[in-house]
């Protein structure tokens, strides 16, 4: 909630800086908005119905990258280890995440609001000013006829021919990634894709 000159926190974002960080009036926060906005302030009111902090400094498109990386999988058998994947790729700098239901696919379900929530924590934590795009479960049908990155890659255990994604994808360009699940993927997705 960005105002001109001025910031008013959530409440839960306000109860996090006033209760968990101990942040008191006139005291320096780095607050980051998901979509490249960073910005330096000063608390002002440190309530948490109505904590405004005032912008001393702000940056657009801080930590933005020349490339974008979509990366589209198959969520594993644990839920854990999915939130653990979005908070690796959140650090690294993933732009966009899907979730991709395969013939061999541990799981149909996400819990996308408990993944969503996981992001922005992993974005915090890692000093990241960009939040990915975060897509629910669609089948890998749909998906492949909806993807429209310019380059396209599937890591596949069978594929013999196979190379190195770090040498045969351009640098700075637009990437998807689809990663099949436990079972890898059937030779039918491999070939739709």
């Amino acid at each position: 909630n960005v105002f001109g000159e001025t910031i008013i926190l959530s409440e839960d974002e306000a109860h996090h800086a006033l209760k968990v960080l101990r942040k008191h009036q006139g005291d320096s926060i780095i607050v980051v908005d998901g979509k490249g906005g960073w910005y330096e302030t000063v608390l002002e009111t440190d309530k948490i119905q109505n904590c405004k902090l005032k912008i001393v400094d702000r940056k657009k498109e801080f930590g933005k990258s020349n490339h974008y990386i979509h990366i589209a999988m198959a969520p594993p058998k644990s839920h854990d280890r999915t939130e653990w994947f979005v908070e690796k790729a959140v650090e690294l700098g993933i732009q966009e995440i899907s979730f991709i239901l395969t013939q061999y696919s541990e799981r149909n379900n996400i819990k996308l609001n408990r993944i969503k929530n996981r992001a922005v924590s992993s974005m915090k934590q890692s000093l990241q000013a960009y939040l990915p795009q975060i897509n629910d479960i669609i089948s890998v049908d749909n998906f492949v006829e909806t993807c429209s990155n310019s380059e396209k890659y599937v890591g596949y255990l069978e594929d013999e021919n196979s190379n190195l994604l770090t040498m045969i994808a351009k640098p700075g360009n637009n990437y998807c990634v689809l990663i099949g699940p436990e079972g890898d993927f059937r030779p039918e997705e491999v070939d739709l894709a």
